[in-house]
């Protein structure tokens, strides 16, 4: 599996979820959820790869209508494809370079990511938003299920979050997977970050534009603690803000743990 992951070219912060422990020692299946950035450019191979050796099944893309409008994802044989725009209803989404425009320092920059954390936990659209991302699980019956936004981080980092916690999965195992994303998106975010010095950026509107295509523990640990704040926890949150039943939460947990 991990040779067949080195061979896609794109998307950027791609990987499976599959392997990561989860209820009662039990393990997420291999190639059954994936997390991305957008999936744009992608080789001949990298189609390939998703149609034919992951089975992709589900594509769900968490982008606004401008976001999906300019870049729409590309298309892979086999998998149906569906827009669950996270944030539709929440002005400050903090998700893209544009949305940051506004901010004039790397202080407002972290007060405008923490921001839009606390909004997607208490945000009705956006639990709508994620109830629909679990109903597509839950109808999943094969192959693999990919869910993205633009850079991977924030709506698919707190989708990701969401699922792994019905899984029975840890929140330092959550929190650690979230940070991948660092890594993952260093080559692209040095290039990028290089391009606007180049362009004249100051090292200030560099830090600013940074933290917006970075991960920091702190952005997740406000969306567990605004749960905890307004549902008594986390678990709450999805059980009462998403309405997930205990049958579903065992029959999510039958279709993607595996010994």
């Amino acid at each position: 599996m991990e040779q067949v992951m080195k061979n896609l070219a794109k998307p950027v912060n791609f990987r499976d979820l599959g392997g990561i422990t989860g209820k009662d020692g039990k393990k997420v299946r291999p190639l059954r959820i994936l997390r991305s950035g957008e999936l744009v450019k992608l080789t001949k191979e990298d189609i390939e790869i998703l149609s034919n050796e992951f089975q992709l099944r589900t594509i769900i893309d968490l982008r606004g209508e401008k976001e999906y409008g300019e870049k729409p994802d590309d298309e892979v044989p086999g998998a149906s494809y569906y827009n669950v725009d996270i944030l539709k209803k929440i002005h400050e989404t903090g998700a893209d370079l544009g949305s940051l425009e506004s901010v004039q320092d790397v202080h407002g920059a972290h007060y405008h990511m923490n921001l839009l954390y606390e909004q997607m936990i208490n945000n009705e659209g956006a639990a709508r938003g994620f109830r629909e991302v679990l109903d597509l699980l839950l109808e999943q019956e094969e192959g693999a299920f990919l869910f993205h936004c633009f850079a991977g981080k924030d709506r698919t980092g707190l989708t990701a979050a969401i699922i792994l916690t019905i899984l029975g999965v840890s929140k330092e195992d959550i929190i650690y997977d979230y940070l991948k994303t660092n890594e993952q998106r260093k080559e692209e975010n040095e290039e990028l970050l290089g391009k606007l010095t180049e362009q004249g950026f100051s090292k200030e509107q560099c830090d600013i534009v940074e933290i917006a295509l970075t991960v920091n523990a702190e952005y997740l640990e406000t969306a567990y603690h605004t749960a905890e704040k307004i549902f008594g926890s986390f678990h709450n949150y999805i059980y009462q803000a998403l309405k997930v039943t205990k049958e579903e939460e065992m029959e999510l947990q039958r279709k993607y743990l595996v010994n």
